[in-house]
Parts: C-alpha cells; structure tokens; sequence
C-alpha cells in the first residue's frame, strides 16, 4: 500500500502537470479557435478515408460517422459540460440523412483528447466512479463498432478501494486511420506503447528514459499534440514539451521499429501546424512570453515595436533541416493561426486578418 508521503507527493506532482497541461490548452484555445477541433478530436470520418468496407460494424460504401454539432463544444473543448453522453450518427453521403445512431455514456469528457472516429470503430476514454481520485474511480478506453456493441481495451487508471492510485497509462491515446495501431504512454513518462487495437496486443515498447538519456537536451512532458499519425500509419510523432512550448519531436518508424529524435526549432509551441506526413512544423522567432494577460501583451507589443523588434514566422523540416520564412511581423505576441491544407501548402493568416497560403518551394 502507498504511505500518505508518498501519495500525497504524486498527487502535488499531478497537480504541476495539470496546470501545465491547461496553459498549453489555454494557449491554443485562445490563438487558435478553430483548429483545437481538428487537432483534439477527430469529429467526422467517411468510409473512404481509409477504403469502403462491407465488414459487419464497419461503416459502408457512401457512409459516414459524426457526432452532432449540439455536443461538440462538450467532447472538443470539456470546459461546458452539459452531459457525459455522446451520440453517434452514421449518415449517408449522397442524401445526409441519418442512417443509425447510437450512445455512448460515461465519456471523459475533462480529457482534451476523448474520442476517434474511424471507418471501422469509435474508440472513447470513458470514467467511471462518482468522483475523481476517490476510491472506485477509474479511467478506460473502449472501442465501438457502428452497430453500438463495445468493449474495454486498456484500464488506463484506477483508485483502488483502499485509496492506492494504480497508473497503468496516462490518460490519452492516439490511433492511426487504418485502426491497425494505436499508441499510449505507459505510466508517467515511462515508454510508448504501440499496440493492436483489436486484440490489445503489444508491437513496440520505446523506453522514455532510453530516449531521455540519449538526447537530454529534448526533456519534458510528453505530449501528442503536435503529432500523431502519419496518413499511410508508418510514422508515429510525440512530442516533449515544457509548458506550452515544445522542445523536441519523436518519430516512430513502424517498418523498422526504430525512432529518431529532433530537438524543436525555438519558438515551437502547442498550437503551432505539425505535419506528420512530411515532418514538418511552424515556428517562430523572437516571439515574446505568452502571458494570457492582454495588458501585459500589449506592453510587449509596445516594446517590440519601439525597438523595432521583428517576428519571423518559419516552416522547419525536421528530417533536412531546411528553415522557409514564410511572414513577419512586428506584433510578438501575433499567431498566424496555421493550418497544412496539403504536404506542400501552409495556410495562414495575416495581422491584417487576410488568409493566404504558403508553398514549401
């Protein structure tokens, strides 16, 4: 059983990474608005994202899955909660009408990252227990077909009846869109799992203290956003981050089961746009502390332009070590809000609230 010194000290170290964890949400809610939707959670997915099916569950020919817009703002964003219920509608393509639909109860919705939708299965942490950290609590992934049935596939985190915490992953999961891997941090900062998200069976275990030990000059917190899947489900990215910047990017290789780290451009932070097709991700430079306070925003702002201080905004290739300047601006608190609408073209948006596009030469 775990003495009271020792539960107490986890729980003031879960209480730093908590609020560590909101100020990089913070940030990206508040820069970026639109796009927490795509980076957090997958809300719609077609059945020819990853090819037609006819398997039973699986969504069909000229199908598709959402969640409906009346409870978004719960599963993106978990700050309005009205519900722990989630509905799932399969719709046809051609006329949009509602084919099926089914719930699901008990999603975690606190988590920033609650639910995938994919051709073949919806896969939710859900919680269960009347209050969290208290005995009984505990946190699960399950997978869904179409049909409604579903099932557990990881006990992430549980309060035993006698108060003991027992972590066996951090609360957060990533699957690529053919449903043939998914990724969980085991522990706190213990290793990378990949793993078969049918069967639950183990593919690779990445040690993070290996990891640490060879490039110390990335540690942190890990994170998943930035990163993720690449489209074809080879390549798989995480991230280290300190706060809301994010020091250094990890990339699995599913063919070899090898990895390579890259320490992060300065200043790389969560809202900037990370491609895991190509390994590319935004930056910028000179950028003043992010405070969340407008006043004190502003008195950078002043500064920078009575020095006349510059903010360069980047595109930085993680696998050639090519920088691309792509705006600049004499603002050092200004996000360009960017978004890759291909492997090739970034767009973003200007002081002036124009939206254009950038193309990686």
């Amino acid at each position: 059983m775990m003495d009271t010194t020792k539960r107490s000290t986890i729980f003031v170290a879960a209480a730093v990474v908590f609020a560590l964890a909101i100020i990089s949400i913070l940030f990206i809610f508040i820069y970026n608005p639109h796009g927490a939707a795509t980076n957090f959670v997958s809300s719609s997915i077609s059945s020819s994202t990853a090819g037609a099916t006819s398997s039973v569950g699986c969504l069909l020919n000229n199908e598709y899955a959402e969640i409906p817009a009346s409870e978004k703002k719960n599963t993106f964003y978990g700050f309005l909660l009205t519900s722990s219920t989630v509905d799932i509608n399969t719709k046809s393509e051609i006329t949009r009408d509602i084919i099926s639909t089914f719930s699901i109860h008990d999603v975690d919705f606190p988590n920033i990252h609650p639910i995938d939708l994919r051709p073949c299965g919806v896969y939710v942490m859900r919680s269960f227990g009347q209050y969290v950290g208290e005995p009984g609590y505990e946190v699960q992934l399950w997978r869904y077909d179409y049909t409604g049935d579903g099932k557990e596939l990881f006990n992430l985190f549980a309060i035993s009846p006698t108060g003991t915490e027992e972590v066996y992953y951090d609360p957060g999961f990533r699957i690529d869109l053919n449903e043939k891997y998914l990724a969980l941090q085991q522990g706190q900062g213990v290793a990378i799992t990949i793993d078969d998200p049918q069967t639950a069976k183990n593919f690779f275990t990445l040690s993070i203290p290996d990891v640490l030990e060879k490039n110390p000059n990335i540690s942190g917190d890990i994170g998943f956003t930035p990163g993720g899947w690449s489209t074809d489900g080879r390549y798989f990215w995480f991230t280290f981050n300190q706060g809301a910047n994010v020091v250094g990017f990890v990339m699995i290789d599913t063919a070899s089961w090898s990895y390579q780290a890259f320490p992060a451009p300065q200043v790389t932070m969560g809202g900037d746009a990370f491609n895991p097709d190509t390994g590319m991700t935004t930056y910028s430079t000179n950028v003043a502390p992010w405070t969340g306070d407008a006043s004190v925003d502003q008195q950078y702002k002043n500064q920078a332009i009575q020095s006349g201080q510059i903010t360069s905004f980047y595109v930085y290739d993680l696998l050639t070590n090519q920088n691309y300047l792509v705006a600049t601006t004499s603002d050092p608190t200004y996000y360009f809000q960017p978004q890759w609408i291909s492997d090739a073209v970034l767009q973003y948006t200007l002081p002036s609230g124009a939206t254009t596009t950038y193309s990686i030469p």
